[in-house]
């Protein structure tokens, strides 16, 4: 039936939409993911930068105070290694867990020059062995340039930075330092908030969007069940007064029926009887209708059949047909077995009508000259045709 068709349809094209903004979210949370992420990557690069210089300038402060003989001024000046200590221990932050001077000694061992840990239990003492973890110290000495070492056991710590401290081209010490793994953490925290954010925001339109699809779902199933006689199946006033009516019912030819004697089955066998009568004559006219057609309970045992053609022999002959079959066909409810007849009335020139009431009243008209000829017959302009 037509409804059940648009409801149908209604229920597809809200899948699909519901599916293609589905994944258009997805989609979008995942590109987001992909700015954040290049984002994380920047800004911990940004962060590493902004260190280096600080660094950087740390070793220029202590060639300044050093001159050019690093290792043997700060070997032979306690009081300047004092100094510089106190100095470096401006540069360490929080975040910085260590930073330090080292050189190479002429055995290829490392050793403190400088350690600006203020608490004097950890802080390395002048000369002590550094006992390296990674190779950047030889690759600093090598390339005579800064080196950055990611670490990626050590929990504690993130990033090594060595600046070499040159001397006539070659690298006499190293300014070492160990970025604080809290500082990736705290990065990758405040990012990992805002994807949590956006994952929430993106699941809460997508819990809208499936809300929003239930709420049609169920406005139009419900819709649709106040289109049907909840007796017969059939379509009922309110659809024809609803949808019939603002369609273009001049396509149709109106055919109106009704069961003769119902008023005798109903006091002969009981209401409950008559109910199923209607029941099982409703579904047989229905099988013998195409989908395009629509059959409404205009009330009581009164029915239309709104017939989706223009020829009025088409009416005639599934009019006629439709007689035919109900006569023929025994009725059995229960133990009863009963023949029922119906007598019909066709408006074959429905253009001609003003509106659908008007159109209704034409086919009421001939259904009455059916009646009125002896029941069980089709009338068409006044006239019986069978």
């Amino acid at each position: 039936m037509k409804i059940t068709r648009q409801f149908d349809l209604v229920l597809k094209i809200g899948i699909v939409i519901l599916t293609v903004l589905t994944v258009a979210m997805i989609y979008l949370y995942l590109q987001v993911d992909k700015v954040l992420s290049s984002t994380r990557q920047e800004m911990i690069e940004m962060i590493v930068n902004r260190y280096q210089m600080e660094f950087q300038s740390a070793t220029s402060l202590i060639r300044n105070r050093t001159g050019a003989k690093v290792v043997d001024t700060l070997q032979n000046n306690k009081s300047l290694r004092r100094d510089l200590q106190e100095i470096l221990g401006y540069f360490k932050t929080p975040e910085v867990e260590n930073l330090f001077v080292v050189f190479r000694d002429s055995n290829g061992r490392y050793r403190y020059l400088l350690d600006a840990e203020s608490d004097p239990e950890k802080q390395a003492m002048f000369m002590q062995r550094f006992e390296p973890i990674s190779n950047i110290w030889n690759r600093t000495y090598e390339t005579k340039e800064k080196q950055i070492y990611k670490h990626l056991k050590n929990g504690s710590l993130w990033v090594s930075i060595a600046i070499p401290l040159l001397e006539d081209g070659k690298v006499t010490a190293i300014l070492g330092s160990d970025l604080s793994a809290s500082i990736r953490s705290d990065v990758e925290h405040r990012f990992s908030r805002i994807k949590s954010m956006m994952f929430g925001v993106a699941v809460i339109i997508v819990i809208m969007l499936i809300f929003g699809y239930i709420q049609i779902f169920c406005y139009f199933r419900g819709r649709s069940k106040s289109f049907i006689d909840p007796l017969t199946g059939a379509y009922n006033r309110k659809f024809l007064y609803e949808v019939l009516a603002n369609a273009n019912f001049a396509e149709y030819q109106i055919i109106m029926y009704d069961v003769d004697h119902f008023k005798h089955v109903n006091d002969a066998y009981g209401h409950d009887v008559g109910d199923d009568v209607l029941r099982m004559l409703t579904s047989r006219i229905r099988k013998m209708l195409r989908k395009e057609d629509h059959l409404v309970r205009f009330g009581g045992e009164e029915f239309i059949v709104f017939l989706k053609t223009k020829s009025k022999e088409e009416a005639k002959e599934v009019a006629e047909r439709l007689k035919k079959t109900i006569e023929t066909s025994p009725f059995v409810v229960g133990k009863n077995i009963m023949s029922v007849t119906i007598s019909i009335g066709i408006n074959s020139d429905v253009p001609a009508s003003t509106n659908i009431d008007h159109a209704i009243e034409i086919a009421d008209e001939q259904l009455y000259c059916a009646k009125n000829a002896g029941r069980n017959r089709v009338c068409v302009n006044g006239m019986v045709v069978s």
